[in-house]
Formats: C-alpha cells, sequence, structure tokens
C-alpha cells in the first residue's frame, strides 16, 4: 500500500508534484517511516504532526510581531 499510498497522496493535493514529493519524503524521514512502509495510519499521524507544527510556529511568529510593535 505504501508506494501507492504516496503517490496517490501527492497527485491529489494538486501541488507540484516536485515540491509535494520532497516535502513528503522530508515528513517520512523526520518520523522514521518509509514510502514502503507508509499506511493510511501512520500517514494521518504525520499530517497531524505536522500540521501543528505549522500552527505552533505561526502562533510564534505571530506573537513575535506583536512583540515588535509593542
Amino acid at each position: 500500500m505504501g508506494e501507492s499510498l504516496f503517490f496517490e497522496l501527492t497527485n491529489a493535493t494538486g501541488l507540484p508534484e516536485e515540491l509535494i514529493t520532497k516535502e513528503l519524503d522530508r515528513l517520512l524521514a523526520s518520523s522514521g517511516v518509509t514510502r514502503h512502509e507508509l499506511t493510511l495510519d501512520n500517514l494521518r499521524t504525520i499530517l497531524a504532526n505536522y500540521i501543528q507544527d505549522v500552527l505552533i510556529e505561526n502562533i510564534s511568529e505571530k506573537d513575535e510581531g506583536q512583540m515588535a510593535t509593542e
């Protein structure tokens, strides 16, 4: 399932294939998962963590911007 799930996801995003492939490979590597090992369950976990990291980073940048204007 891994490789086919990987390619199904990259195609479904509608984003440039090179960009999404590179980012998804980075996320998989940081999670210790290979394309071959990718399952729907670990994909959900990886993407949930990614979204959480992006939100935390965004909040931190917003807070830093507010402190700079005070």
